[in-house]
């Protein structure tokens, strides 16, 4: 079933999670059989239910608008969530062991899915019944070579300088021109941006 295997370095206090490339054939083992099992989508993420556990599938990312990993040892899915999702990962009292069997979770990269360990459920909320929100944590923290992959952190950002402040108990003028060009590069300094309304403008000249 694991078709190959990729190294898994650990921070220090952070237990190991190999990162396992695995197929539909793998899911449906982890899960009890495809036969009778169960396939949702919450939030973007793919979930896999059946009699044995259930398997989490989310996309690579950071959107907070969308199910995915949050950090080395969390997992967020955004609902709603179809009725027997919210049952399995919160219980029901006609299936009260339900939500004692595997969570296992794995992140879709490209055109694979990594597995990425097994996780319990922390916290919850609901609306009429319905689950909204669910945070997920992992039983072993990700390593943070295997948390890059699955969660690539963002590009710095270059932030325009504060030069323009040397010159606003002087030259007031210069110093607004600095101002704009340093946030607005390509806009055009001998108008003020639409973000810059006239009075603004004219109490940072006065």
């Amino acid at each position: 079933m694991v078709v190959e295997d990729d190294a898994g370095m650990t921070d220090q206090g952070s237990a190991a999670i190999p990162a396992l490339v695995f197929d539909e054939e793998h899911v449906s083992v982890l899960v009890g059989g495809s036969v009778s099992a169960g396939h949702f989508m919450v939030g973007g993420a793919s979930i896999v239910i059946g009699q044995a556990g259930t398997v989490i599938t989310v996309e690579a990312g950071d959107s907070p608008a969308r199910s995915g990993v949050w950090s080395a040892e969390k997992v967020r899915l955004i609902g709603p969530a179809p009725a027997p999702v919210t049952e399995r990962l919160m219980g029901s009292p006609w299936a009260a062991d339900e939500s004692s069997l595997q969570i296992h979770i794995a992140v879709r990269l490209g055109e694979e899915a990594l597995y990425l360990g097994t996780a319990k459920v922390s916290q919850a909320s609901t609306s009429d019944a319905v689950l909204t929100n669910c945070e997920l944590r992992f039983e072993a923290p990700l390593s943070r070579q295997l948390l890059n992959r699955v969660r690539p952190p963002l590009p710095a950002v270059d932030l325009p300088g504060l030069e323009w402040l040397r010159n606003v108990k002087g030259d007031r003028a210069a110093a607004l021109e600095q101002f704009i060009t340093g946030w607005y590069p390509d806009a055009d300094t001998t108008e003020p941006p639409a973000t810059c309304s006239p009075s603004c403008r004219a109490c940072l000249l006065d």
